[in-house]
């Protein structure tokens, strides 16, 4: 049984943000009914890569959905919508702050309908604050939140994080605010809105540069790969073929690191005996070390670290992870049939429930293809 089955969620979002968290909702089992709008639907539709003129973007974030095509800006569109909110337990939106009380969508307005309504935004900077109506993308909240003062090397300049972190982390933000009000709901019966902030999201997760500042008074900024204000080893390493991660979280391995790599002559370096010593002294440490790696192959270093009981990686190209036997025994790639664009391998849900599992039932919708639908079974004549 899916844990979410008979929830209805009338899903207004587009892009990435909204998207992503109604495609949790839905593989967990609720009816996500997606309003596109009346021609070009969901802008992601557009979005590369293309197959088949359709959108494999798209098809990933959206399957499991239905889609009803309406024209908002006709009272008969807008009739539509609420007799549908009107029945339905959660609504989720991602446009600009205003936009939706602007068409008579707004919260304090559906809620008269619908007491019970959870009411659910994800913006760049939420429905509060002096920034509330203004439009924000990934890059514009990753350089603000600090994230991209963090990302990259020392005397260079900063670096975005390559996939979109604001999005996604802030569309699982607002999944788990919907499913804590909804058990609200259940208690008793009331509605709620769920407010969430691209900018609040990655700024609550900025928790060392932040208790830098607040407790040392200690400016932080980008180092790398390492962590060398906190931890030494922490690293990624040049090798024979590529690069190699390998770290301690405490000394309780630098002995077997030293062994491991067979330097034991680090162990009564003074420089080096402890983590602080070591932090101090990371350029130092780094030169000793290099060579060690250059001389091996990431697997070698895979067999030498993971002997020693080290957490260690390869770095990993997206072929080399999406063939990667962890992947694999953890079916976090799935085969789909996609109405749009075919067969593909889409990425699975990560959350693995013993009960009541994620499942990927279908595809994601064309556009407008459960307008006639929809329409009937709620009882709405369309003029064509």
């Amino acid at each position: 049984m899916s844990i979410l089955k008979d929830v209805l969620v009338v899903d207004f979002s587009q892009g990435y943000s909204g998207d992503f968290c109604t495609m949790q909702l839905a593989d967990f089992g609720a009816r996500v009914i997606k309003i596109e709008r009346k021609d070009t639907g969901d802008m992601a539709r557009a979005w590369e890569p293309l197959k088949n003129g359709q959108s494999g973007y798209f098809a990933m974030m959206n399957r499991n959905k239905e889609s009803l095509e309406v024209d908002l800006k006709t009272e008969q569109g807008i009739a539509l919508v609420k007799k549908l909110i009107a029945k339905a337990d959660i609504v989720v939106e991602n446009f600009k702050g205003g936009t939706m009380e602007k068409m008579g969508l707004g919260y304090d307005e559906l809620k008269k309908e619908n007491t019970g309504l959870i009411y659910a935004s994800v913006s760049g900077f939420g429905r509060t604050g002096t920034f509330w109506d203004k439009p924000a993308y990934e890059n514009v909240i990753q350089a603000m939140c600090g994230i991209m003062e963090m990302t990259g090397f020392p005397n260079e300049a900063p670096v975005r994080v390559g996939p979109a972190v604001g999005d996604s982390l802030s569309a699982l933000m607002l999944a788990n605010g919907i499913v804590m009000a909804y058990y609200h709901k259940i208690q008793t019966g009331e509605g709620q809105k769920v407010d969430v902030s691209m900018l609040d999201t990655l700024f609550s997760i900025m928790e060392s540069p932040v208790l830098f500042s607040s407790i040392k008074n200690v400016e932080t900024t980008r180092c790398g790969n390492n962590d060398a204000e906190t931890l030494v080893p922490y690293d990624v390493y040049p090798c024979k073929d590529g690069y190699f991660s390998a770290g301690l979280a405490s000394d309780a391995g630098w002995e077997p690191f030293c062994r491991a790599i067979d330097m034991v002559a680090l162990l009564e370096d003074e420089r080096f005996t402890d983590n602080t010593l070591r932090c101090k002294n990371y350029e130092a440490f780094t030169a000793e070390v290099l060579p060690y790696f250059a001389k091996h192959t990431k697997a070698e270093l895979q067999e030498i670290f993971t002997n020693a009981k080290i957490p260690n990686a390869p770095v990993l190209t997206i072929p080399e992870i999406m063939e990667h036997q962890q992947i694999k025994d953890r079916e976090m790639l799935v085969i789909l049939q996609d109405d749009g664009i075919g067969i593909y391998h889409a990425v699975n849900n990560p959350m693995k429930l013993s009960k009541t599992p994620a499942t990927i039932q279908k595809g994601a919708p064309l556009l407008g293809q459960h307008t006639k639908q929809i329409c009937e079974e709620f009882g709405f004549l369309l003029n064509t």
